[in-house]
């Protein structure tokens, strides 16, 4: 499976319109999973939406974002009077697991390893990344993935995704989970020598109906 994700922001007289030219396209491109959403108050670079749409493939992902049904999507996304800022990632499937079950919320993070980058760093980030959902028993689906086309605030190297019964369950059990704020932070902390990620990030999350994480 290969993914996209955006997460535009947009001028604030343009954003209804925006949306709904989205939409009408989203429609139409014949994607196996698409989530469209308004972000929830709170995202940190979060845009006003999160955009996600997977494909069987990256040729088939290439192919609907080119065809004349996303015309007039990609149109305004281009169209800086529109679109004030984008977020754009492209990528495989990564490591994932979980339940594919139930509505709730969906949350993102575009990291960007950067802080001296070896193989060996990237693959006990990632390990360790991926290693939370064991400890963390409110994160319900998740992916951690490297993307391989990236552009915004940075060329981003990593899509961390998870999936919520609530807000809740990110917010308190996720984020004060020990197995988060004292063992993978490291990775984010310049204090610590496993410092890797830029301190600069996307984190970001929408309310959901179904599943979105899809193998």
């Amino acid at each position: 499976m290969y993914n996209r994700l955006l997460i535009p922001t947009f001028a604030p007289d343009r954003r209804d319109a925006a949306m709904a030219v989205i939409a009408e396209a989203s429609a139409a491109i014949g994607a196996e999973a698409l989530l469209f959403a308004p972000t929830l108050p709170g995202v940190y670079n979060g845009g006003d939406a999160i955009w996600r749409a997977s494909f069987a493939d990256r040729a088939a992902c290439d192919a609907a974002l080119d065809s004349a049904a996303w015309a007039p999507a990609a149109k305004l996304l281009a169209d800086p009077a529109v679109t004030t800022h984008l977020d754009a990632v492209g990528y495989a499937t990564g490591a994932v697991g979980g339940p594919v079950d139930g509505g709730g919320l969906y949350r993102v993070a575009l990291f960007r390893a950067a802080i001296d980058p070896t193989p060996e760093r990237l693959a006990a980030f990632g390990a360790q990344t991926a290693a939370m959902p064991r400890a963390i028993r409110s994160i319900r689906r998740w992916q951690l993935a490297t993307a391989d086309e990236a552009s915004g605030l940075h060329g981003w190297t990593h899509v961390w995704e998870q999936e919520y019964a609530d807000r809740a369950r990110l917010e308190g059990a996720y984020m004060m989970h020990p197995a988060h704020w004292a063992h993978v932070e490291r990775w984010f902390d310049p204090e610590y020598t496993e410092f890797l990620v830029h301190p600069l990030l996307v984190h970001s999350f929408c309310a959901i109906d179904r599943p979105v994480i899809v193998a």
